[in-house]
C-alpha cells in the first residue's frame, strides 16, 4: 500500500510521531526562549574584520542572507581545517553541534589570532575553546536556531542586515499552528502539499538565491520521508527533465494502466523577491501535464519568508512520511 491520506488525521498514527511533530513546531519557541542579550553582547566585542569566514551546517544560509550587504568579504567554509589566509584581522563564525568535529578549526583559529564567535549548545566540548565574552550559548542542537541567532550577533555588528529574533519567531509560530496536527486536510497547507507531492519525484526550484537554499533542505527531508529521490536544482537543470517527460492522459486510470515513466511534480518556493529569477517554470510543467504546486510567503523580511517556507516544507515532508506505508 502506497500514500494513504486518511493517516493524516489518524489519532493514532499522530500519536506514533508526536515527538517529531513536536520537535518541528517547537523551533519559534527555541529561537525565543534563547538569551537575545548574548548576541548584543557578543557583538560588542567583534571588530569589524577583513572578512569574514563561516564553518558549520547553516554556513552557507549565512552566506545567502549576509553576503549581498556585507561590507566585507564572507566565505562559507566546508573543509574541517581553516584556510591559510586566516588570521588576526578576520572573524571564524562557528557553528557548532554537541560533538567537537569544529574543535581544531576553532582552536587554530584562536592560535592564529582570529576574532571567534561560536554559537552552540551550553553541552558542546568545542565551547571551553572559546572565551565566554565570545560564545552565544542556545538551549539546544537546532541548526537553524544556531544560524538565526549568529545573524543577529552579525547584524548588531553592523555586519549583516536587520534580522528580528521575536518576528521570525512568531512567523514559525504562526507556521506550525497552519501546519500542525490540530489542522486537518482540508485546512492544513503542509497536508494538502503531501497528497499533491505522493507518488511523485519532486522537482524543487527555489526562485530567489534564499529559496534554493529552503529547497536543498526540503529536499534532503522529502527523500528521508519517502526514500524515493528529490531533486532541488536550478530552472536550468529541472526543465529539461519536465521536456522530456511524457504528456500524460488526464482520464488515465493510474491504476488499471500504471505508466513505466517517472511521474514529477514541480515545487516552487517563492518567497517574493524581487531579485527572483523570471522564468516561467510553472507553464513549461503544466503543458507536459506536470502537477505544479506552489510555496508561496511574502511577508516580512526575507529571513522571516525563508523561514516560513522552509517550515512549511518540512512539515510537508512530514506529512509524507505519515502518510506512506511502512512510515
Amino acid at each position: 500500500m502506497g500514500f494513504d491520506d486518511s493517516a493524516l488525521d489518524d489519532q493514532d498514527r499522530l500519536d506514533a510521531y508526536g515527538e517529531r511533530l513536536r520537535d518541528l513546531a517547537l523551533c519559534g519557541a527555541r529561537l525565543r526562549s534563547s538569551d537575545h542579550a548574548r548576541c548584543g553582547n557578543a557583538a560588542a566585542l567583534i571588530d569589524r574584520p577583513r572578512a569574514i569566514l563561516a564553518v558549520g551546517p547553516e554556513a552557507r544560509l549565512l552566506r545567502a542572507v549576509v553576503e549581498p550587504t556585507c561590507p566585507v568579504p564572507f566565505v562559507a567554509w566546508p573543509m574541517p581545517s581553516l584556510p591559510s589566509w586566516v588570521g588576526p584581522l578576520d572573524l571564524v563564525v562557528a557553528l557548532a553541534g554537541a560533538d567537537d568535529r569544529l574543535a581544531n578549526l576553532i582552536s587554530d583559529a584562536r592560535r592564529r589570532g582570529a576574532q571567534v564567535l561560536l554559537v552552540a549548545p551550553s553541552t558542546s566540548p568545542v565551547v571551553e575553546r572559546v572565551t565566554p565574552e565570545q560564545t552565544v550559548l542556545v538551549s539546544s542542537e537546532d541548526p537553524f536556531v544556531q544560524a538565526l541567532l549568529a545573524l543577529k550577533v552579525l547584524d548588531s555588528a553592523g555586519l549583516a542586515p536587520e534580522v528580528d529574533l521575536v518576528a521570525v519567531a512568531d512567523a514559525l509560530d504562526a507556521t506550525a499552528d497552519d501546519c500542525g496536527p490540530r489542522r486537518p486536510l482540508g485546512s492544513n497547507p503542509a497536508k494538502e502539499l503531501a497528497c499533491a507531492l505522493a507518488d511523485t519525484v519532486p522537482l524543487i526550484w527555489g526562485k530567489s538565491v534564499l529559496a534554493a537554499r529552503a529547497s536543498r533542505r526540503i529536499a534532503e527531508a522529502v527523500r528521508e520521508a519517502t526514500f524515493y529521490p528529490a531533486l532541488a536544482a536550478d530552472d536550468v537543470a529541472i526543465e529539461p527533465l519536465i521536456a522530456f517527460s511524457g504528456v500524460r492522459d488526464l482520464f488515465e486510470d493510474p491504476v488499471e494502466t500504471p505508466s513505466s515513466s517517472i511521474r514529477y511534480s514541480l515545487l516552487l518556493l517563492d518567497d517574493r523577491n524581487p531579485e527572483s529569477v523570471s522564468v516561467d517554470l510553472a507553464s513549461v510543467a503544466q503543458s507536459r501535464g506536470v502537477r505544479v504546486v506552489t510555496i508561496q510567503h511574502s511577508e516580512g523580511s526575507p529571513v522571516e519568508r525563508y523561514a516560513v517556507i522552509l517550515s512549511q516544507g518540512l512539515f510537508a515532508a512530514l506529512w509524507l512520511h505519515v502518510a506512506n506505508a511502512g512510515g
